[in-house]
């Protein structure tokens, strides 16, 4: 009897051990990989290059983090405020990025400077202090991106923005898909292409759309998520999707990032991250499983910013038992002779 509880002692010990170790590797990691941004946005993986780019909206600078050696390079502009940044489709290191409310295309590796940005188009006429803010391309290579109002001390003047779709066609004149918005953010489509979802970061909610993928036609608005209704802190700001179809969300003054069910709208997850004001997330790295986010410092005190050394931060973090697609790029034949 004695030796059948000392065999049973230790299969349980073995078992729990096996269990341990197992949450263990799945438990997320969070790795600090950018230090030294003030307002880092929009993260987009070229999956080609294996390399990130993301912006800094405030230092007016494009970053490229070199995923096999490392390396970090960046190029300012300075033209405005740089946000959106997505690759073109069959160009490596060509980029579309945005600066105030026009869109530009800039190869990576061409002279420093201005003079290397190639117009597209400009939105949002008339309104001189409205800018681009965030951005996606969907499965068809189409660029959307929407606008932000005028920015101040107290805030963003609301209903002066608008939502556009723009194809290797209409770049010119990208269409309106929606307005009014205030803060234009996250964008993500299911795999299926059946619906889209989007948030406008005043309403403080994860809105969803039905979607048509032949047409890019939006119709049936509702709100999937509210951060209200959820006693979150904070707004929605950047989102991607998981291949499990859950929207992952960065809380802006919130400090984390949140896992949505995009069927039932269910809070799954919350991460905890090293800074407030965490602005977008991406996925990416080998299998799309490292979900890089991006962090901010712009407008902490000192004393904030004493608490929140990794502020203004790009992060990583792995073990999530998630992984991603790889990000669309946008459509754009003959791009090199443009």
């Amino acid at each position: 009897m004695e030796t059948h509880i000392k065999i049973a002692s230790s299969i349980l010990f073995l078992l729990c051990l096996q269990y341990a170790q197992g949450y263990k590797s799945a438990t997320p990691l969070i790795k600090n990989v950018v230090r030294g941004g003030i307002h880092f946005e929009g993260p987009h993986w070229a999956d080609n290059e294996n390399a990130l780019y993301w912006s800094d909206i405030v230092d007016q600078r494009v970053y490229r983090l070199d995923v096999d050696s490392g390396n970090v390079t960046s190029r300012r502009i300075e033209y405005g405020p740089v946000s959106l940044v997505v690759t073109v489709k069959d160009y490596p290191k060509l980029l579309v990025i945005s600066s105030r409310a026009e869109l530009y295309l800039l190869s990576w590796d061409a002279q420093e400077g201005d003079s290397a940005l190639r117009l597209l188009t400009a939105v949002d006429l008339g309104k001189p202090d409205n800018r681009i803010n965030d951005g996606k391309v969907d499965t068809k290579g189409r660029l959307w991106f929407g606008t932000i109002g005028k920015e101040d001390e107290r805030g963003v003047e609301k209903d002066q923005a608008s939502l556009y779709m723009m194809t290797k066609d209409n770049f010119i004149n990208p269409e309106e898909k929606l307005v009014p918005v205030s803060i234009s953010n996250g964008i993500a489509w299911t795999s299926d292409n059946l619906f889209m979802f989007y948030i406008d970061s005043v309403l403080r909610s994860v809105q969803a759309f039905d979607y048509d993928i032949d047409t890019g036609a939006i119709r049936n608005r509702r709100t999937l998520f509210s951060f209200q209704a959820n006693n979150l802190t904070g707004v929605p700001d950047g989102m991607t999707i998981d291949t499990d179809g859950n929207l992952w969300v960065a809380c802006y003054d919130g400090g984390k990032v949140i896992k949505i069910d995009s069927r039932a709208g269910k809070l799954l997850e919350q991460h905890k991250m090293p800074a407030t004001k965490v602005t977008s997330v991406a996925w990416g790295g080998h299998n799309f499983a490292t979900l890089y986010v991006t962090t901010s410092k712009r407008g902490l005190n000192l004393v904030q910013l004493a608490q929140e050394p990794e502020a203004g931060s790009l992060f990583a973090i792995e073990n999530t038992g998630a992984k991603g697609y790889p990000s669309n790029s946008f459509l754009f034949p003959n791009a090199d002779v443009y």
